[in-house]
């Protein structure tokens, strides 16, 4: 299976600010500022980040699928000064395994609660919570959390009333849900739904 599922750049020509909007996956950076190039590797955000932008960075991402584990100083050591054959390195040096893809698929399909979703997996529970730490950095319940966010900020997005989307995706009320909400995208569900910059992005590659 493909590591790399998206290819992005961004080469911006005015000072300013992006919000990147987690998405569960890492992305291998190059920034070239004046003929100079920087590489590395983004970890897993836990919420929405404030990007400076500087004019005239060529930037281009590789993203990588979700759970994608990644030998960073070995993929460092590889690349160096020499950022050709990137895709070729890239792959080398990350790994997508077929037990934390489904995994993955099953929290956020939220198909029952994570005990159920380990039985139906045929591990235990903690035998998930260890495996997904391993191989993916971060704990079922992280995997669950974005899913239903990013979920129910689509809905939102596309104009579904916030009180239906708070019950539909699970949430015990209306003030959990936008205690969620601003916990993962830094803004209330009714400041959400302007803002186009954000949620352009969670339709994109991604978990």
């Amino acid at each position: 299976m493909e590591s790399i599922i998206d290819i992005w750049t961004s080469n911006p020509t005015e000072k300013g600010t992006a919000y990147v909007v987690p998405d569960g996956c890492r992305d291998v950076i190059v920034t070239e500022i004046e003929g100079v190039q920087q590489v590395h590797v983004s970890p897993l955000f836990e919420t929405t980040i404030a990007v400076d932008i500087t004019p005239n960075a060529k930037m281009t991402g590789y993203r990588l699928a979700p759970g994608t584990w990644v030998d960073e100083s070995q993929l460092m050591a590889a690349i160096g000064k020499d950022t050709h054959d990137l895709f070729d390195k890239i792959a080398a040096f990350s790994r997508r395994c077929s037990n934390v893809d489904e995994a993955l698929f099953s929290l956020g399909e939220r198909l029952g609660s994570v005990a159920d979703i380990a039985r139906s997996l045929g591990v235990s529970e903690r035998t998930l919570q260890r495996h997904l730490l391993k191989r993916s950095g971060k704990s079922p319940l992280f995997w669950v959390q974005l899913a239903r966010a990013r979920q129910s900020a689509r809905a939102i997005a596309e104009g579904a009333p916030l009180i239906d989307t708070a019950f539909e995706f699970g949430y015990a009320d209306q003030a959990h849900f936008s205690r969620e909400i601003k916990r993962w995208f830094g803004v209330t569900p009714s400041e959400l739904k302007l803002r186009k910059d954000l949620t352009e992005q969670l339709y994109v590659p991604g978990y």
